[in-house]
């Protein structure tokens, strides 16, 4: 099965019991870049058993990160990115301290030149659906270098292969899992994405 690099599944609510069986389904479908949230149980229990588990074989991240105290225990669980809902300046700080890839919420061009300045890797467009489709296309043009954007929210099965014309990654949250969602929903998910980005 062929990486699906540009897929971010986001794992909002997981357990450290379900972890492991959702993500090795994930990576089973060629989804290898994996986000648990910060507002799961014991969110840093499955960051350490999934390292375990798959090594590097897997891009580990962490989302919904709002304090420079959640960026210092994402690193200490091994993640490999945080993404951010929003540009808090502290954060961004202290994930660059530690080498962390951050993708970091952005929605106005003014916020998307602040995140430039702050060293921000990637622009998470948040929520992504509240704009059109080609936006990063519409805001480029002005940039001095190439930027990375990344949509989420509102990216779905049926919408990510539109989505993925403009932006270089797409998160998806509830379209791939939700809370206690058995793994052969998530198999189901998964074949139903692959089949509307071909």
């Amino acid at each position: 099965m062929a990486d699906n690099h540009p897929i971010i599944a986001i794992l909002r609510g997981i357990t450290p019991e379900d972890a492991v069986p959702q993500i090795a389904c994930l990576v089973e479908h060629g989804i290898k870049r994996i986000e648990i949230t910060t507002n799961s149980p014991s969110w840093e229990n499955s960051l350490q058993q999934v390292r375990q588990r798959f090594g590097n074989d897997i891009q580990l991240g962490v989302g919904t990160v709002t304090t420079a105290d959640q960026v210092q225990r994402s690193f200490a669980a091994a993640a490999d990115f945080i993404l951010t809902p929003n540009l808090n300046p502290a954060v961004i700080a202290q994930a660059k301290l530690h080498r962390l890839v951050v993708y970091a919420g952005v929605f106005s061009p003014s916020e998307i030149f602040t995140a430039i300045d702050l060293g921000v890797d990637v622009m998470k467009v948040f929520p992504a659906c509240a704009l059109p489709a080609n936006y990063p296309q519409l805001v480029k043009g002005p940039l001095s270098q190439p930027v990375s954007f990344s949509a989420v929210g509102g990216v779905g099965v049926e919408n990510s292969a539109e989505f993925l014309h403009y932006y270089d990654s797409v998160g998806l949250g509830s379209a791939l899992y939700r809370t206690g969602q058995r793994v052969d929903v998530t198999a189901e998910r998964c074949k139903l994405l692959l089949q509307h980005r071909q």
